[in-house]
């Protein structure tokens, strides 16, 4: 039995390094001189954010709206059947009017009550709907959208001034049907909107979510981009065709829409003849608000496992089949083995280890390569950082420096276990999701401050 579990140990351990090995080397070595793409065709957008319960940010979202440098969009706030004060604060901030807009059809959704315009600012739309959770209210605004690009966004989410003219410059690119955006931690930042620099002087927490975000999405996400297997288009911010949305149905009402979504794309791609991709767009960035106790993380990354779970199992007769084998080997290898099953491995492994004669030289062999591993991918990270913009000053490197440690020893760990909860919670209550109370406050001037 020992044998067995050194065997898979190893077997796991090498799947790791390699992997990690691919999401350091493809984002150092891309090539990251500014490509001025010609821009061909202005496209126009349609921003759709699902809102319940919203109503400590739905305002900032709005502010990072009238802030967008590509003016040719809409904002499609779809209110979800709230039952705390999102639609008065919407009422409030827009002086909103009844207005008549008929839907496109093609997308299943809960009867949409009312549809109002800002008499303020008339390229904004508040749909007052019956609630049926987050897929449907995407369907409800994608039904009653107009524009050629959606873009979804979280009610907490607040797009940089350049996030749609940014987008605009990907899908200049025909083949192009959907992308990522860039999404940062909000409390990470301070200054003025337009003039953000990030800072370290946060709580360890959130110092933790940070640096995972950034190493997440300008090495991991920047990797997968450029094998044509990207696992998800984050939720917080992310364009897609709206022809192709209704080709795919639009969204599934599941717990993990943004993954679900993801999925649905590659396979429609596979079915395509490979025509299509999916791209990434660093450079179109979105910042977010994230959990601030481990109580609020643990509801989060609960969600983001079950989510995962559920989409594995629903798509499990389309790997290598339907879906490429690109992504079909980050998925099921990167995510699934090294992701999760491995998360078990780690936890139960040193126990074992531990009483073999050898088992704790191993267990430290191991475990101070893995260290080692990440405390260089994050210095990776930091590099890969300030050529997207994002610049620490000399006291806050010092400061990540110092709580790598922290971060690999302690926070790391701690994911894991809810990493091991949220699947195994997932055939218990499989789509119970449980959000996280968000403030809406951050440190930034022209938005509501902390």
């Amino acid at each position: 039995m020992n044998m067995l579990l050194l065997l898979v140990t190893f077997t796991l351990f090498i799947a790791f390094v390699l992997f990690q090995t691919v999401y350091i080397l493809v984002p150092l070595f891309k090539n990251e001189k500014k490509k001025r793409i010609p821009i061909k065709r202005q496209h126009s957008f349609s921003i759709i954010v699902p809102a319940y319960n919203e109503e400590m940010v739905i305002e900032n979202c709005i502010h990072g709206y009238l802030h967008q440098a590509h003016r040719d969009a809409e904002l499609i706030i779809v209110n979800d059947g709230s039952t705390d004060s999102t639609f008065d604060v919407l009422k409030k901030l827009l002086d909103l009017r009844l207005y008549h807009r008929p839907g496109a059809g093609g997308l299943l959704h809960k009867e949409v009550i009312n549809i109002f315009r800002s008499s303020l600012h008339p390229s904004i739309y508040v749909l007052d709907k019956v609630n049926g959770g987050k897929a449907d209210a995407l369907n409800a605004g994608i039904t009653f959208s107009r524009n050629e690009l959606v873009v979804t966004l979280d009610a907490d989410s607040i797009l940089g001034e350049d996030a749609l003219m940014e987008m605009n410059a990907a899908f200049q690119d025909h083949r192009v049907i959907a992308c990522g955006g860039n999404v940062l931690i909000s409390q990470a930042f301070s200054g003025e909107i337009g003039n953000l620099k990030p800072t370290f002087t946060i709580p360890n927490v959130i110092r933790y979510q940070f640096l995972q975000y950034l190493t997440a999405f300008l090495l991991h996400k920047r990797a997968q981009a450029a094998v044509g297997a990207i696992t998800v288009i984050a939720g917080a911010f992310g364009t897609f065709r709206r022809e192709t949305l209704f080709h795919i149905q639009g969204f599934r009402s599941t717990i993990g829409e943004d993954m679900d979504i993801t999925l649905k794309l590659h396979r429609w791609i596979e079915e395509n003849g490979r025509s299509s991709r999916i791209a990434f767009v660093p450079s179109a960035v979105c910042y977010t608000e994230c959990p601030d106790t481990l109580k609020s993380m643990f509801k989060q990354r609960v969600r983001w496992q079950k989510a995962f779970i559920d989409c594995l199992i629903h798509y499990r007769s389309s790997y290598f089949t339907r879906f490429s084998w690109r992504f079909s080997l980050f998925f099921l290898v990167d995510q699934f083995i090294i992701g999760t099953l491995n998360a078990f491995t780690v936890i139960v492994a040193p126990v074992v280890f531990i009483f073999r004669h050898d088992g704790m030289t191993l267990f430290l062999f191991l475990g101070l390569t893995a260290v080692l591993l990440f405390m260089y991918q994050s210095i990776i990270t930091i590099y890969i950082s300030r050529l997207h913009g994002i610049r620490f000053s000399k006291q806050d490197i010092i400061r990540i420096l110092c709580f790598l440690p922290v971060e690999i020893g302690v926070y790391r760990m701690i994911n894991l276990v809810f990493v091991v909860y949220g699947t195994l919670s997932y055939f218990h209550q499989p789509q119970s999701w449980d959000k996280f109370e968000r403030t809406g406050t951050v440190g930034w001037k022209g938005v509501k401050r902390a």
